[in-house]
């Protein structure tokens, strides 16, 4: 199948727009004028959605903005900033780090910094230190030099990001779940102008990697015949990890996550999408693994819910890995979803 827009373009758009869990406004704002022809609506706590198509079978297909990060909580006398984590992060991935401070005045860069080998003990090397024991250094030398830059409390921030093709490979940080976001609006943009039999609401949420908080609010208000959540899952296939743990292959196609922690999915929408997949060659794989996606509070709120993801290698870390084969067999397998 030959792609409408350029899906690796439209993932890096997606991938470079801050947005950590909490502080989505600029990925939101992003939206509504790409959408703006489409009529798109804001919820109370933030959620952006589009309704197309007629019927009475209503379907909702989501995916969420936010990303893990963190947030400024105090500067010290010296003008190194603390922090504290947002959603689930590594302390492995904080040392050594560059990072983006995202302010009312514009971005601040600093540095989780490294203390090298010729400072520190054999000792030393041996531990990790958490986040609690780190500070950013944005080259200030006192706290009022810090604050004339525009720095203070409860700012966001995340670590910078590379975006890098290798091949029909795509590694940054953010896959998780800018790649939802990304497949969401092309899909849109490809069902936009035919004629449905049934009605179809894109959603993208907020909040997930902080409580699945964004979709809890629009599945306790909105009655969906069936809901999907477009997102990403941890492949097994890495060094050091057994594979079981996490049985999808990257390049493999979509990948069903029909059981984590939170539970099973629907097993209704499983069978349906295995027919479906296999009716038009669309390779697709079943599996199990941790974590939790938007689908589980549709699921928890009596909506039948399935979570259809793109395997990932490196999750929650600033080399996340996808295959742009998964991506593109996503974007076919939603549209026969919904023409279905």
């Amino acid at each position: 199948m030959v792609m409408k827009m350029d899906i690796v373009n439209l993932l890096r758009d997606f991938v470079m727009l801050p947005g950590v869990s909490g502080f989505e406004r600029p990925i939101r704002d992003y939206l509504l004028e790409k959408l703006k022809s489409l009529n798109p609506k804001v919820d109370a706590v933030g959620n952006v959605y589009v309704t197309i198509g007629e019927g009475k079978e209503h379907i909702a297909i989501m995916a969420h903005m936010d990303e893990i990060g963190f947030v400024t909580t105090h500067i010290e006398e010296n003008g190194y900033i603390r922090f504290a984590p947002v959603g689930g992060v590594d302390d492995r991935m904080l040392y050594g780090r560059v990072v983006e401070i995202f302010t009312p005045r514009g971005t601040i860069y600093g540095v989780i910094g490294l203390i090298p080998p010729h400072l520190s003990t054999q000792e030393d090397r041996k531990k990790n230190p958490t986040w609690k024991e780190l500070a950013i250094d944005i080259g200030a030398k006192s706290r009022k030099e810090a604050e004339s830059l525009g720095l203070g409390p409860v700012m966001p921030g995340r670590w910078k990001k590379d975006f890098v093709r290798m091949g029909d490979y795509i590694v940054t940080r953010g896959i998780d779940d800018r790649v939802g976001c990304a497949i969401l609006f092309d899909v849109l943009n490809r069902v936009k102008n035919k004629k449905l039999n049934k009605k179809v609401t894109f959603i993208w949420t907020v909040q997930e990697e902080t409580g699945l908080r964004g979709a809890s609010a629009i599945t306790t208000r909105m009655e969906f015949d069936e809901v999907y959540a477009i997102d990403t899952m941890t492949t097994g296939m890495m060094p050091g990890v057994p594979f079981h743990l996490s049985p999808v292959k990257i390049g493999e196609g979509p990948a069903i996550r029909f059981f984590d922690r939170r539970g099973a999915a629907s097993e209704f929408l499983r069978d349906k999408i295995i027919n479906i997949a296999s009716e038009n060659g669309i390779p697709i794989q079943i599996a199990i693994t941790g974590g939790s996606t938007d689908a589980s509070v549709a699921f928890n709120h009596g909506l039948k819910a399935l979570p259809i993801c793109i395997p990932v290698k490196y999750t929650h870390s600033p080399v996340e890995m996808s295959n742009l084969a998964d991506i593109k067999n996503t974007i076919e397998l939603l549209e026969k979803i919904i023409e279905d």
